[in-house]
């Protein structure tokens, strides 16, 4: 499957002034020096303020999360694609290496919420099954991720042995 990876993944932190932060409030610099030292050692600053590196959040699409102003999961980047199963038909779980349909696309075209889904007067056009930006692939069931979508990556057992 190809990617489009115009976005980035990364983990998000909760910023400092947060009740996930459990390290306190930030010392003063000039009074309790030492103190600040070991506070800002764990609460380096971001775009949105001091974030706490022991408070993480998850894993975010920092592009999409900057955009938005506030954590947006890897999971739903608006701008990559997506693998996800056919109708939602997933394979056997008990088979290791088992083919499976995909419609891979962006997360408005595979929810449906793509113009193309739509008539002109705005209504759910239910003869849509999917959007011309969908394509169809195939994937192996090894290669499904915790949140059900598919990853890319190759499956071990169709791989070329040396």
């Amino acid at each position: 499957m190809t990617e489009h990876l115009t976005h980035e993944h990364g983990p998000f932190y909760w910023n400092a002034d947060t009740d996930f932060c459990k390290h306190g409030a930030e010392p003063v610099s000039e009074t309790d020096g030492e103190a600040w030292d070991l506070w800002s050692d764990r609460h380096p600053v971001s775009d949105d303020g001091r974030i706490c590196l022991d408070a993480p959040a998850g894993e975010a699409c920092l592009d999409c999360s900057a955009d938005d102003g506030e954590m947006v999961a890897w999971r739903d980047c608006r701008v990559r694609e997506h693998a996800r199963p056919k109708r939602g038909v997933v394979p056997n779980p008990d088979a290791d290496h088992q083919q499976v349909t995909v419609w891979v696309g962006t997360v408005e075209c595979l929810e449906r919420e793509c113009e193309q889904y739509f008539t002109e007067d705005g209504d759910l056009d239910p003869g849509v099954e999917g959007c011309s930006h969908i394509r169809e692939e195939q994937a192996c069931s090894c290669q499904r991720q915790a949140d059900g979508e598919y990853s890319g990556a190759p499956c071990p057992a169709l791989a070329p042995t040396p």
